[in-house]
């Protein structure tokens, strides 16, 4: 029945190529490249298991046709947490490698150990590098990833849950804090990724050249601000004036940033 379900899923995904994603103020991304983020929960005791088989998907998935990136990573103090980082020329070329028999295999060798459904979310660019400007990672290398779930009606202006309506509201918000953080020292990347089926979904994907950069871009004004801002209230001004009053966030989530060492690449 597993196999079955897994050579369903494949004749969907190969015929079934993501278009162009518009968002809500009308741009419209383009789905080349394609970014996939993909979250690996495992059992504690499959961690080694686990590693072995993403690096093994890492060798055979990179030399495809069409792939630009391949990363595999390992989360920081809770090792049976991993992220698989892909980028691709188009939809096509990535929907090509999710059919093939090596990509069918790692699937169902990961299914038993799996303790929360193998989750992969298709992405296009909103404020991305191009894939092959990014740096490869090395030991010392600290990847953070960070789901960002903007409410809709705050994604763009006006947006009533900020100080000032006029914005910058939540796309514009993570489009800056990319900008500026990437003249932070010991910035590699950082990255603005929006879902492909689900545009007020986001991944914020960075890389740093070692964890003392990563926590000193923390406490950067710019930064500081940012997180402000998406709680709704004044940038810099780190609590709410009321002391009673909930904040008003501009997200639906946390800002759960997760840090990550590379396995593979």
């Amino acid at each position: 029945m597993q196999k079955i379900l897994l050579g369903i899923f494949a004749a969907v995904f190969t015929t079934t190529s993501f278009a162009q994603t518009e968002l809500a103020d009308g741009t419209v991304l383009s789905n080349a490249p394609t970014w996939i983020v993909t979250y690996i929960e495992v059992a504690a005791d499959a961690v080694d298991q686990t590693e072995a088989l993403i690096k093994e998907q890492t060798a055979t998935s990179k030399n495809e046709a069409g792939n630009l990136r391949f990363e595999g990573l390992q989360r920081i103090n809770r090792g049976n947490h991993f992220v698989i980082l892909e980028a691709w020329t188009d939809a096509d070329a990535r929907a090509a490698h999710a059919a093939s028999s090596h990509t069918m295999a790692f699937r169902e060798a990961l299914q038993p150990v799996l303790y929360a459904p193998y989750d992969e979310r298709p992405h296009v660019g909103l404020a991305a590098t191009n894939p092959g400007d990014v740096p490869q990672g090395n030991d010392s290398t600290i990847y953070v990833i960070t789901h960002a779930d903007i409410i809709p009606p705050e994604q763009f202006p006006p947006c009533n849950r900020r100080p000032d309506p006029a914005g910058p509201c939540g796309n514009g918000l993570l489009i800056n804090l990319a900008e500026s953080s990437r003249s932070h020292a010991g910035n590699l990347r950082f990255d603005i990724l929006t879902q492909s089926n689900r545009p007020n979904h986001m991944t914020v994907v960075e890389m740093w050249d070692n964890a003392d950069s990563q926590m000193a871009h923390q406490i950067q004004p710019d930064k500081k601000a940012f997180r402000d801002e998406l709680a709704g209230i004044e940038a810099n001004s780190g609590v709410n004036p009321d002391p009673q009053f909930v904040l008003n966030m501009m997200t639906g989530s946390l800002w759960d940033e997760r840090t990550f060492r590379l396995i593979s690449q």
